[in-house]
This record gives C-alpha cells, structure tokens and sequence, in this order.
C-alpha cells in the first residue's frame, strides 16, 4: 500500500501550535494498556498500574517505574483509529507487477450496485488477512487491485456484537 504520513498538531490555546511526535509501535503498544479520558494535559504522565509478567521485562529493562505522557496516548490513538477506519474503493488504487501501487487514473467510481457492497471496499493499511489466504482462494483475485485485505469479513466489535 502506499505510504502515507500524516502530520499532527496540536494545541492549548488554539493560537500556538506544534507538531506532535510522530507514531511509534512502542507507543501504540503502551496506549493500549490505558483506559479512561484525555486529562487535556500533553505532559501529563500515566503510571502502570497493572502490567503482566509478559509485559514486565519489556517496560522495566531501565530499571524505572513505566510511564507514558498525554502527548504519546494521544497520537497513538488516533494512529489506532485511522488504521481502524482507513478504507479506499476497489480499483481506487492499482499496483504494478513492481509491487509499486499507483492511483488509477481510469477509475470513476463506483456503480451504485458495488457501492453497496462491503466487498468493493479495501482497509487503507498493510494487508493481514489476504497474507494467510491459500493460492486456491486468491484464484479470483486480480493481483492488480486485489492487493488489500477487504472489508466483507469484518466483524463489528464492541456493543450488540
């Protein structure tokens, strides 16, 4: 898939504005062990309270009680939500026999009958699911504009599933 970056900045005043720290996987990795609201405090520091036997060698192998500031939670939330909810349209993209991936130029959208399909829709991220398929169940796929895992398997979390 093709690499993009997105820059973000934040603010508390709303007149002075910063960049925040890129995204790291480190910092996605401790943002999932915090539960609870924004405190609305970039510097602001959480403490673990709870961390596995598993998770214990990793945060402590300086010898220091592991925190991570409102700033690092921050983006690395929104770097979960804009991998949750990054999507493109079948045919959107092409990607070459290179492995280079492209706009299509040609592509004028979907018809109304594949827009309301789930599987006419692509996650915008590196493909997971479509790596395990068998070579018998990519044979109907084009390699061209199959290349990213779909949407039609999904399976909604949280409340009612």
């Amino acid at each position: 898939a093709p690499a993009c970056v997105l820059l973000l900045a934040g603010s508390l005043n709303c007149v002075e504005w910063s960049l925040l720290p890129p995204v790291t996987e480190e910092m996605v990795v401790q943002a999932e062990q915090l539960k609870g609201r924004f405190q609305g405090d970039p510097s602001f520091e959480y403490e673990y309270t709870e961390i596995n036997a598993e998770d214990d060698e990793r945060f402590f192998e300086d010898g220091q009680e592991p925190v991570i500031k409102e700033e690092a939670r921050l983006v690395a939330t929104i770097e979960q939500i804009d991998r949750a909810v990054g999507i493109v349209p079948r045919g959107a993209l092409v990607k070459t026999p290179l492995g280079f991936v492209h706009e299509n130029r040609s592509f004028e959208g979907l018809s109304w009958m594949e827009a309301k399909k789930l599987s006419s829709y692509f996650h915008f991220t590196e493909p997971v699911i479509l790596k395990n398929k068998t070579l018998l169940e990519k044979a109907d796929l084009d390699p061209s504009i199959d290349f990213l895992d779909s949407l039609e398997h999904d399976i909604p979390q949280g409340k009612g599933s």
